[in-house]
């Protein structure tokens, strides 16, 4: 196996491990069930995704920054996944994902090419390819590819309650 696809199975377990941690979590707190039930239509569904398959979409354009595309691989619709959201993106040299930050969702930055100076909470670093950056919520985070080349990423979050992750930022 590659390097990048050592990190992509890497981050992807965190993300499945951190789920079912959640999960667990909620399940413990919420009202005792009287009998098991069925397994739901509404079940996830296992997915192969290869690098071009996925939705495509367009990041908002946000003051200097012209929009550019990024591919949800796995959420509420694509799999139907509870409990995490994957993305893929190529961020060219100058672009900037502004400040943003996840109310709900813990998220996993894997850098699968390229490098990029990366603010998360008061850390700051130029990252290089097969960088993991870890961003807790609540915690204001900044990406932007100060490099020559085009950075390939794949973002992972896994939620912690029940309200969508398109929802969270």
């Amino acid at each position: 196996m590659h390097r990048r696809d050592l990190s992509l199975l890497l981050a992807f377990a965190i993300v499945v491990i951190a789920a079912v941690i959640v999960r667990a979590r909620d399940e413990k707190h919420a009202a005792p069930q009287s009998a098991p039930t069925k397994q739901s239509s509404t079940s996830a569904t296992p997915l192969i995704l290869q690098e071009r398959d996925g939705e495509r979409r367009v990041r908002r354009p946000g003051g200097a920054n012209p929009a550019w595309p990024f591919t949800i691989k796995v959420d509420g619709q694509n799999g139907n996944a509870d409990d995490f959201f994957v993305l893929t993106e190529i961020m060219s040299p100058g672009q900037t994902i502004p400040f943003h930050m996840h109310h709900n969702a813990e998220e996993i930055l894997i850098l699968e090419e390229g490098g990029a100076t990366v603010t998360v909470g008061d850390k700051r670093a130029v990252t290089g390819p097969h960088a993991v950056v870890f961003i807790p919520r609540e915690t204001w985070v900044s990406v932007t590819n100060t490099g020559r080349e085009s950075i390939h990423f794949a973002i992972l979050m896994a939620k912690s309650n029940s309200s969508g992750l398109r929802d969270s930022t």
